[in-house]
């Protein structure tokens, strides 16, 4: 897999760094997956999914401070460990009768509807729900993404789930 992530590499420089790169924190990030997802292939496919990521953004890694690099691909593993297990949770089981997936079907204008209200919030307290509830950052890292305290992270998030709490019982869902 290494030889195909090099491959789409232009510079003999940027598959220097990246073979770097990969060969020391595989398995770190490896580890990182396992213990999210549980089982080794789902772990392998969130490992090359995430190198993918690194490989189509390879110009911001010369931006990377060198200390903060294992944070940015510990977040990238996570983010696509998490979407795998998404992925999982929504897959239908074989064994699943029709009269059963049509029951849920209901439930899809519900999340659509629910989506539309999360992107109605106020941009300042949509990004750090968004960041700490789907993309799984910590309050540390969104505080250094955005430029503002962990205070303000902790002050915002709170108050874009009451917010949307608010918003959520007008429109008539149920908590």
């Amino acid at each position: 897999m290494l030889s195909f992530f090099l491959s789409a590499l232009e510079s003999e420089e940027d598959r220097r760094r990246f073979r770097a790169v990969y060969e020391q924190y595989h398995g770190r990030l490896e580890r990182v997956a396992l213990g999210i997802l549980k089982d080794q292939r789902d772990a392998e496919d969130a490992i090359q999914n995430a190198f993918f990521q690194v490989v189509r953004h390879f110009e911001k890694i010369y931006q990377i401070p060198c200390e903060e690099l294992p944070y940015w691909l510990i977040s990238i593993v996570k983010n696509e460990a998490r979407m795998i297990l998404r992925k999982k949770e929504r897959a239908v089981p074989l064994e699943e009768s029709w009269e059963a997936v049509d029951a849920r079907a209901g439930d899809v204008s519900d999340y659509t509807a629910l989506v539309e209200l999360f992107a109605s919030l106020p941009e300042t307290y949509r990004q750090v729900l968004e960041m700490k509830a789907l993309l799984g950052y910590t309050d540390r890292e969104i505080a250094r993404k955005l430029g503002i305290s962990e205070t303000a992270v902790s002050t915002r998030a709170s108050r874009g789930r009451a917010l949307l709490r608010e918003i959520l019982e007008k429109e008539g869902f149920r908590l």
